[in-house]
C-alpha cells in the first residue's frame, strides 16, 4: 500500500515498462505515458496527457480502428510479454488503466500497483494457464498444489471437482455480460456493467482462495495479482471478441518468451 502512494515509485515502474515496450519492438503498438521527473516528487507525479478510450467502450473503439479484437490481442501480447520480459508487470488493467489511443495504440497508465513474478510462480502459472484454457481441472489443480504447496498431502481429484465449480460459474458471468453490451450501444452503460460485473470477478476469485485454504495452500502475492488481471482479460474478451479463446489464440504468446531474461 505505501509503495502504491509513492509516486517516485510509481515513476520508475512507468519507465521501466515504457523501456520494455521499446526494446521488444512494441512501441509503435503499445504506450506509458511519459513521466516529467524534473517536475516529479513523492506526493506529485507529473507525466504525459494519453487521449484515448477504455477497453470498455466498444463504439469508440470501433471508430478509432477497424477491428477492435486486434486491439485486444495487442494488449494482452505486450501485457504477457511484460511478465517476463519486463522489470514488473501491470497489476491493475481495470478499464480506467487501459485504454485505445487516439493513434490506435494501446495505453497503459497508472502503474500504482505492479507485480513481480518468481520463476516458480510462472512455472507453476503456465500450467495453469494451459489447463484453464482445456477446462483440464486436474491439471489445473495439481499446478495450483504446486504453486501454493505447504507440505500437506493435496487430494488432487476432490481439489479438481471443486476447481470444475468455482470455474463453470465464469460462462454463467459470461453470457450477462454479453447481453448487457449488446442491448446498449451507450459507453457508460457499458462501463457501469463492467464495474458490476468486477464485484462478481472478485468473489469468484475469493472463492478460488477460500477453497484453496481449505485444502492448506498459501499462494504467492504475485498469483493473486495476477489471476485478477486474467478476469479482467477476459471480460475484455468476451465484449471485444467474444468468439476468442485468448489462452489458446494462436496470435498471442503466452509461453514463447519464457527463456527471455529480464531487463536491468
Amino acid at each position: 500500500m505505501l509503495e502504491e502512494v509513492d509516486f517516485r515509485k510509481e515513476a520508475v515502474n512507468m519507465e521501466a515498462f515504457q523501456r520494455y515496450i521499446e526494446a521488444m519492438g512494441f512501441d509503435r503498438q503499445a504506450k506509458s505515458p511519459f513521466v516529467y521527473q524534473h517536475c516529479s516528487t513523492k506526493r506529485v507525479l507529473t507525466m504525459e496527457r494519453l487521449y484515448g478510450v477504455p477497453l470498455t467502450d466498444l463504439d469508440s473503439i470501433r471508430s478509432l480502428v477497424p477491428d477492435p479484437e486486434l486491439t485486444l490481442v495487442t494488449a494482452l501480447n505486450v501485457w504477457f510479454g511484460s511478465l517476463i520480459s519486463c522489470e514488473s508487470f501491470h497489476a491493475d488493467v481495470h478499464a480506467g488503466n487501459l485504454w485505445l489511443l487516439r493513434d490506435g495504440r494501446v495505453g497503459f497508465i497508472d502503474f500504482g500497483i505492479v507485480g513481480r513474478i518468481s520463476p516458480r510462480t510462472w512455472a507453476a502459472m503456465e500450467i495453469f494457464l494451459a489447463s484453464f484454457a482445456t477446462e483440464d481441472y486436474n491439471a489445473m489443480a495439481s499446478a495450483l498444489s504446486e504453486m501454493g504447496a505447504t507440505g500437506n498431502d493435496i487430494d488432487v481429484d476432490s481439489f479438481a471437482k471443486d476447481l470444475q465449480k468455482i470455474f463453470s460459474s465464469l460462462q454463467e458471468l459470461d453470457t450477462e455480460i454479453i447481453v448487457a453490451a449488446a442491448r446498449s450501444s451507450d459507453a457508460t452503460a457499458v462501463s457501469a456493467n463492467v464495474v458490476v460485473d468486477e464485484r462478481r470477478m472478485n468473489a469468484l476469485f475469493l472463492d478460488l482462495v477460500r477453497v484453496s485454504e481449505s485444502y492448506g495452500l498459501r499462494f504467492p502475492r504475485e498469483f493473486a495479482l495476477l489471476m485478477k488481471q486474467l478476469l479482467y482479460f477476459d471480460r475484455y474478451t468476451r465484449l471485444l471478441a467474444p468468439s476468442m479463446n485468448m489462452l489458446r489464440d494462436e496470435r498471442i504468446n503466452i509461453t514463447s518468451n519464457k527463456q527471455t531474461r529480464r531487463m536491468n
